[in-house]
């Protein structure tokens, strides 16, 4: 076996190890396609406000997300990109160009993080060989539609107050912890189509009730009296 072709045992242990890999489709793959893949994944840090995706464009990668939380954004009738959903661990960025199609949506990092890529070309190959492991993909993709579905039903919701507490539970899901990595407020803000200024003092007043504990200036949990926030009266 050349030196080209050699397979690195650095990535299949790493992809093993990994935290994300019960929920990341590279990770899920049998251990003898993992191997087929070793040499082309990649793994890129990056930084808070990185464009991680561009709507409408077809990258010839697809991205798996491992740390991190990521604001999907979609252009309107005026063409203004807003914020629609806030995701994270195990998402798929650029998913559409596994089937041919550009991106729907564009994708912002809300936070410094990481994440894997293969070329669809690579993956595509594996799909193809192995319909079996189209299941993961579609799994994956039904946690999409998922998530767009659930932020969806936050902005539906009466309350400041019972949007943010919905919007946590939604943030801790994707991070995979109760204990949750804050998004600023101005995403916060943009995301639920208000003002910065009034998600503080709903946060104020979330911690003041009770409902949410600050772990330090970053990171917040909600405690078990958060379910009230659904149950008091408009």
């Amino acid at each position: 076996m050349s030196p080209a072709s050699a397979p690195s045992p650095d990535t299949p242990q790493r992809c093993r190890l990994c935290v994300a890999r019960a929920s990341c489709l590279f990770g899920q793959l049998p251990p003898i396609q993992l191997d087929r893949l070793d040499s082309q994944i990649r793994e890129h840090d990056f930084r808070k406000g990185e464009m991680l995706q561009t709507e409408g464009a077809q990258p010839p990668v697809v991205r798996s997300i491992k740390v991190g939380t990521v604001m999907l954004t979609r252009k309107g009738p005026d063409g203004q990109s807003r914020a629609v959903a806030m995701v994270g661990r195990s998402h798929l960025l650029d998913v559409c160009s596994l089937v041919g199609t550009k991106a729907l949506l564009g994708a912002q990092a809300l936070s410094a993080g990481r994440f894997c890529e293969v070329p669809v070309s690579a993956l595509r190959s594996i799909l193809d060989k192995e319909p079996a492991q189209l299941y993961g993909l579609h799994q994956q993709m039904g946690r999409s539609f998922e998530s767009l579905a659930d932020w969806g039903h936050v902005l539906r919701m009466r309350g400041l107050q019972r949007q943010l507490v919905a919007a946590l539970r939604l943030l801790a899901r994707e991070q995979g912890s109760p204990t949750v990595l804050l998004p600023s407020q101005v995403a916060l803000a943009a995301v639920l189509s208000t003002t910065r200024e009034s998600v503080a003092r709903a946060l104020k007043q979330l911690e003041e009730d009770g409902h949410l504990q600050r772990r330090d200036r970053w990171h917040g949990e909600l405690t078990g009296t958060h379910h009230q926030v659904f149950r008091d009266p408009d």
